[in-house]
């Protein structure tokens, strides 16, 4: 799958970057590496300036951010539902509420630079009825910094592959591992908070079916 979103990117270039991008904010989970690298090809082919990348990567996060925004601010939709299923919104919003406290709207600017996070606080932020202004700022603040250290990283891992080509097997076991460790590790996660969520409603059923007919005797 990370092959054919990769091919597809590269076949729509700076427009596939920036779109890959936006529809990763709005809560969909797929890798943003992908258009990292696409992003610095471009760079290395003389198609995009490392400034121009820094643009595209930015703009694609911020569209896609603002579309989470006005999810949350609209009120119920299939995304919202999807999120609040799956207690990614809950954990946000609880995450969100104590930085808020703590650091207000500079959370805002935070939450960019944590990829779990990312789309829900958009979401959330919208929820909240952050003002808009204010929301798209510091989000492009955050977005910029985020942006920047992750084409730096992109930019130091083609360096890697070109200076060290004995080593290009290593590099990609461990890019593997990082990605579908990381997978994995959201996956087993989401899987174990479900079944902790489901623990108390099933052992609560048999309580409250005898308490029913205590009560009705």
């Amino acid at each position: 799958m990370a092959e054919a979103l990769l091919t597809w990117i590269r076949d729509h270039g700076a427009i596939g970057v920036a779109l890959f991008l936006a529809v990763e904010n709005v809560g969909v989970p797929w890798p943003t590496t992908l258009a990292y690298i696409v992003a610095i090809e471009l760079v290395r082919l003389g198609q995009l300036s490392w400034l121009g990348a820094l643009v595209v990567c930015t703009l694609g996060h911020v569209l896609g951010s603002i579309v989470a925004y006005l999810m949350g601010r609209g009120g119920d939709n299939i995304v919202l539902r999807y999120a609040q299923k799956g207690g990614r919104l809950d954990r946000t919003m609880a995450w969100l509420d104590q930085w808020f406290d703590r650091h207000g709207i500079l959370t805002i600017l935070v939450a960019r630079m944590v990829g779990y996070v990312r789309p829900w606080a958009s979401i959330a932020a919208g929820l909240a009825e952050v003002p808009i202004v204010s929301f798209t700022l510091w989000t492009t603040l955050g977005t910029a910094l985020h942006v920047a250290l992750a084409l730096w990283l992109a930019q130091a891992g083609f360096w890697f592959w070109d200076a060290y080509p004995r080593l290009r097997i290593a590099l990609i076991v461990i890019v593997a591992l990082v990605f579908w460790g990381a997978f994995l590790y959201a996956v087993i996660r989401s899987l174990f908070q479900r079944r902790r969520g489901d623990e108390p409603a099933k052992a609560g059923g048999p309580v409250e079916e005898a308490a029913d007919t205590t009560q009705g005797g």
